[in-house]
């Protein structure tokens, strides 16, 4: 009996163990859900084209603001740009990327922002490149 009873203590500590790990883990991902929009902005390159991203230049439409990211985003790779801009008043924000063919594009990845936060996720590909933005 008293090996049954331990047996069963250890497995309710173990589950509760389990499910507050587990609740800790939601509630972190969902505090980061709110926040992010409010962080300074960023944009995440995910690189599924055939070809190495040699650099990636972040700025604003129509302004002097810009960064330049000069390490290689590798085939398969997914970075996290945090670029260092300023802005007075309203604005757009692109990147301009060069692949290992010396192929240049240009896309917006913010139409509107005043602030400066938020995040955009870019998937470039072969082909084209998709954006998903959430600025502010």
């Amino acid at each position: 009996m008293k090996i049954k009873k331990r047996f069963f203590i250890l497995f309710l500590v173990s589950f509760s163990l389990t499910v507050f790990i587990i609740l800790v883990w939601i509630g972190f991902n969902w505090l980061k859900n709110i926040t992010e929009p409010f962080q300074s902005f960023s944009v995440t390159i995910n690189n599924n084209s055939d070809y190495n991203i040699e650099s990636v230049e972040v700025g604003i439409i129509k302004g002097t603001s810009k960064d330049i990211y000069t390490e290689p985003i590798k085939s398969g790779e997914t970075v996290k740009i945090k670029p260092k801009l300023s802005l007075n008043g309203e604005g757009a924000i692109y990147i301009k990327y060069i692949d290992s063919r010396g192929g240049t594009r240009e896309k917006t990845v913010c139409g509107y922002t005043e602030y400066l936060s938020g995040y955009s996720k870019v998937t470039i590909s072969n082909v084209k490149a998709t954006v998903e933005e959430k600025c502010m």
